[in-house]
């Protein structure tokens, strides 16, 4: 007898999953956090209204995640992405991780790679600040990742 029940598309099962995913990290509350600064304060950006989220690997050891504290802090690291700008919330090491979008900000230089795009994860800590594309597997500009509104 064949299948006659309804498909499910790629689209909503990532739609159903991520909803899934948000209500299950609010049920769980804040985890234990240890002795890193304040994460700024996250643009509105709600998983169940997304569909840019997509996994990046990042290939290096002991990358920073860098992001902005609070306020003002904030807004100049989330316009422009940098060492200078950016406080270090978290460090990678050749693992993938959740990525948003991508924008341009510092030119870093690093074991013979160049980049000024940026990409905006989720650090395992739960954090999310950027990390340069110079330390992420892919193209300068990554093909699989959408360009920041904000």
């Amino acid at each position: 007898m064949p299948n006659t029940s309804p498909r499910t598309s790629p689209r909503t099962l990532r739609a159903l999953t991520t909803a899934f995913l948000v209500a299950a990290a609010a049920l769980a509350g804040p985890a234990t956090a240890s002795a890193q600064p304040e994460p700024a304060a996250q643009p509105a950006v709600s998983r169940a209204a997304a569909t840019g989220f997509t996994e990046v690997h990042v290939w290096a050891t002991d990358v920073n995640v860098r992001n902005g504290a609070s306020g003002a802090p904030a807004e100049t690291c989330r316009a422009y992405p940098s060492r200078q700008n950016c406080g270090v919330v978290a460090t990678l090491s050749q693992t993938t991780v959740t990525a948003y979008c991508q924008k341009q900000g510092e030119l870093i230089s690093d074991a013979g790679y160049s980049s000024r795009w940026w990409t905006y994860v989720e650090a395992p800590n739960r954090y999310w600040g950027w990390v340069n594309n110079v330390y992420i597997t892919g193209d300068e500009h990554l093909a699989h990742v959408d360009d920041c509104t904000f």
